[in-house]
């Protein structure tokens, strides 16, 4: 069997040899078929080129003629090879000039950016340092009995809150500017009754208002919204103090209106008026309305800077409307909330509190110490002032005291907080009183860290108003 295998596989051997040669030849004659039509193309292309040159120098006439052409041709090609060269070469020095530009725009925005930087570190460590004389003058001036005061007395007192309050803003704006140029603030939305803060705010202006000659009106209402509460809370605070800056005669209204799209807070004055050519101009930076009437140095025209600044952030809409001479109207349009309850009003009442409390007030610093304490007192409470917790334990006990409430600076002496301060205190009692801590910081993640611990919070300049409903909440619980 192996061996007819094998037989077959000898026969078959040459059959196969062949078929190979077969098929190498033709692939040889196809090749060589190949080749020559190449050489005929190429042929063909010599020729033509031939008949191009004799019909060429046929045109000029002579060789001679012919090798002038040439010549005159090779002098064009030279003149424009030194045209791209020279082209080329400018080409290259605007790219290392415009090289050079981009190197210094880089090294001065880094500049800039370090200066900003300097400056919204310095305006933030700062802060506490400008706060707390200012805090001071307030308290101070808040513990002034008026009815001792009659004629140019009292109405130089007035004076002095109103520009004491022009100052606490002006801080209050450029720390704002300071926050947003860091890009560091980020929206918290919510949904919240618009109460929770118009019915904080308005009636901190109230006074300003009054010192001023002026009648500030709120209408309040029982909307909710939902946006950043305590961006919104500076959009009005901006828009207000505005209205009552540019009023000289008349009154403020505060309220708020239904619109399809959301609630329209608005700002209504009785004041001077602007231009229609100003009324977009007003909000960038710095730009004031040229003189007419208006005092220049009523402020740096930051204010609605921050408020296009802030809308722009939340994508709140603006409105402005004014007619020179009879006053202006100042809006925004923020997107309605989902109601969760009914709400009370925070507007506190013009009476008296309710009650005399013993209050502790902590803060190392002598002048925000003392003020705070002679205001309660003015109030009708009875503070205890001290620079520490330990101190303020010892004066409670030595006068057979049980504190109804803790004030407390956040940041004491020896890097002592305040809401330890606070717990200290409350240590040394059978019940824990209510607390509220005062910081200058504004820093939103310690103001929220202060607030889950269930502290109140009050930031310095302290809003004598917003204190003052304080006590009487908790003069009433």
């Amino acid at each position: 069997m192996k061996a007819r295998t094998r037989r077959a596989k000898a026969a078959a051997a040459p059959r196969n040899a062949v078929k190979a040669l077969a098929a190498q030849d033709k692939r040889a004659a196809t090749s060589i078929a190949r080749l020559r039509a190449e050489n005929r193309a190429l042929k063909k292309s010599v020729r033509a080129l031939m008949v191009r040159v004799e019909k060429t120098v046929d045109d000029q006439g002579s060789a001679f003629s012919w090798f002038q052409a040439a010549a005159s041709l090779e002098e064009a090609i030279r003149q424009r090879t030194e045209q791209y060269e020279q082209l080329n070469l400018r080409l290259k020095r605007e790219l290392e000039s415009r090289r050079e530009i981009e190197l210094a725009l880089k090294q001065a925005k880094e500049v800039a950016d370090r200066a900003n930087e300097t400056k919204t570190r310095f305006l933030a460590a700062a802060s506490h340092d400008l706060r707390q004389p200012l805090s001071s003058a307030l308290l101070f001036l808040e513990s002034i009995s008026e009815p001792a005061l009659k004629g140019l007395d009292l109405d130089y007192l007035h004076k002095a809150r109103v520009a004491l309050a022009s100052l606490s803003n002006l801080l209050d704006t450029l720390l704002d500017v300071a926050r947003l140029d860091s890009g560091g603030i980020e929206p918290q939305y919510a949904d919240f009754p618009v109460s929770a803060v118009l019915d904080r705010i308005v009636p901190e202006f109230s006074s300003v208002a009054r010192s001023a000659g002026l009648q500030l009106d709120y209408v309040s209402s029982g909307a909710w919204v939902r946006t950043d509460m305590h961006l919104l809370e500076t959009v009005l605070r901006n828009l207000i103090s505005n209205a009552i800056r540019y009023t000289l005669r008349g009154r403020v209204l505060v309220g708020c209106r239904r619109r399809r799209e959301g609630l329209l807070i608005s700002v209504h004055d009785t004041g001077l008026g602007i231009e229609r050519e100003h009324l977009e101009a007003i909000f960038t930076a710095y730009y004031q309305v040229p003189a007419g009437g208006r005092a220049r140095t009523v402020g740096i025209g930051l204010g609605l800077s921050i408020v296009e600044r802030i809308s722009t952030l939340l994508s709140l809409r603006r409105e402005v409307r004014s007619i020179p001479g009879r006053g202006s109207l100042f809006a925004v349009m923020v997107p309605y909330g989902r109601p969760r309850g009914r709400t009370k009003s925070r507007v506190a009442a013009a009476g008296g509190v309710a009650s005399s409390l013993a209050i502790a007030v902590i803060d190392d610093d002598p002048g925000v110490r003392l003020g705070l304490a002679a205001t309660l007192v003015k109030w009708g409470h009875r503070p205890i002032a001290a620079a520490t917790a330990t101190e303020a334990v010892v004066q409670f006990i030595g006068a057979d005291l049980t504190p109804d409430f803790i004030i407390s600076d956040y940041h004491l002496s020896g890097s002592i907080k305040g809401d330890a301060a606070v717990e200290e205190v409350r240590r040394e009692f059978d019940r824990a009183p209510p607390a509220a801590i005062m910081t200058s910081d504004p820093d939103p993640r310690l103001h929220a860290a202060v607030r889950d611990k269930g502290l109140a919070l009050l930031a310095k300049p302290l809003n004598l108003a917003e204190l003052r409903a304080l006590l009487e909440r908790i003069s009433r619980q």
